[in-house]
């Protein structure tokens, strides 16, 4: 999964991804590096009690644990698609944007991104803290791909998290999709990267919130 990251990222950045998508990008790749190594270890010592009626019963385990492991995706999406900040969604088309929002302070220029074959535009509100990835079919039917926050805005997750909540305050609302393998002190994955939230933080408190996938 690592390299295939890889190679999703190289074509995302040839095709000018907008700066917070390619941020959570560089997220991952660094949280993956530091803890692949105990990964492969693991994989190492467990290999020699393949067949024995040890390796046999772990190896039964994994299989019944396999159902978990799609739920626990199929919940990530859902979060992804149902979590919002204060009326921002993903989906929301642009004609709602425009209104609650205004024309944005700037717009880069509009890009089809090889991965997913859909024309992406970032939308930048500097003085609302707020970046929008828009993306469609053309720039006419523009919907919200992703959101990112920054200061100043105000704007609350529904759980009501925001820039300025606390670490603590992040990991007991998002507690049950919260992944472990992704995630440390400065920066929270709840879902994954491929759908999901991410929680940035300076000194213990939110300084940023990604609403998206980072990864196709």
């Amino acid at each position: 999964m690592f390299m295939r990251f890889l190679y999703l990222l190289n074509k995302q950045t040839r095709q000018n991804m907008p700066y917070p998508t390619l941020f959570i990008c560089l997220i991952f790749l660094t949280l993956s590096a530091c803890k692949q190594q105990p990964a492969d270890n693991h994989s190492e010592s467990a290999a020699p009690t393949a067949n024995t009626a040890t390796g046999q019963n772990e190896a039964a385990a994994g299989t019944e644990a396999a159902p978990e492991t799609t739920h626990n995706a199929d919940a990530a999406f859902d979060l992804m698609n149902n979590e919002s900040l204060g009326n921002l969604k993903l989906g929301l088309p642009q004609t709602e944007v425009l209104s609650q929002l205004g024309k944005p302070d700037e717009k880069s220029k509009a890009t089809v991104w090889e991965a997913d074959g859909l024309t992406h535009q970032e939308w930048s509100y500097k003085a609302k803290g707020i970046i929008l990835d828009m993306s469609g079919q053309s720039e006419n039917n523009f919907t919200i791909g992703s959101i990112t926050i920054t200061p100043p805005s105000s704007l609350k997750t529904k759980t009501n998290v925001g820039i300025g909540s606390t670490l603590d305050e992040v990991t007991n609302a998002y507690k049950a999709y919260i992944d472990p393998s992704l995630s440390d002190t400065a920066y929270v994955v709840a879902g994954s990267v491929y759908g999901g939230l991410v929680f940035t933080f300076t000194r213990k408190k939110v300084s940023s919130v990604f609403i998206g996938a980072a990864a196709e």
